[in-house]
């Protein structure tokens, strides 16, 4: 019976072993609910913020497009402006060759130039990346931090 009594009054004074893993239980439970809601608001904000990101770049992308058939155009007039002018001096199919040959010949110089752009950028990326590597010391790269110096 005294034994009832003080276990009665244990549980009333919230010192049931049972009852406080009911609590942690509950409160792990609320904190992992809370953590799920928190990480479904952040999601729907950065989809939100996402989609925004896109319509701009979508109405810019065609703000683009429409420049460069406008560009495109620009370029086919200058080349009848360019034939009807040579012609007079040259015969129609001479003309149209010389145009040829000086587009190839621009096409060759800028594919030139934009290729030791891209080499460049590409030599200046891997030095870049030389250079972090031998920053890093080689324990921290393999991920071994600490651990790899015992």
């Amino acid at each position: 019976m005294r034994n009832e009594t003080e276990a009665a009054a244990m549980r009333m004074q919230g010192d049931d072993p049972a009852e406080g893993r009911s609590r942690v239980g509950d409160a792990a439970a609320r904190l992992a609910q809370d953590t799920a809601q928190l990480a479904r608001h952040e999601i729907l904000a950065v989809q939100s913020e996402v989609r925004a990101a896109l319509r701009r770049f979508g109405a810019g992308g065609a703000l683009l497009g429409a420049a460069g058939v406008c560009g495109l155009l620009a370029l086919w007039s200058a080349h009848e402006t360019a034939l009807r002018a040579l012609e007079p001096a040259l015969p129609g199919a001479r003309a149209s060759a010389v145009l040829t040959c000086a587009y190839a010949t621009g096409a060759a110089t800028l594919g030139v130039a934009a290729r030791n752009r891209v080499r460049a950028a590409g030599q200046a990326s891997a030095e870049a990346l030389d250079r972090a590597r031998e920053a890093v010391p080689t324990g921290v790269r393999r991920g071994e931090g600490e651990k790899g110096a015992d």
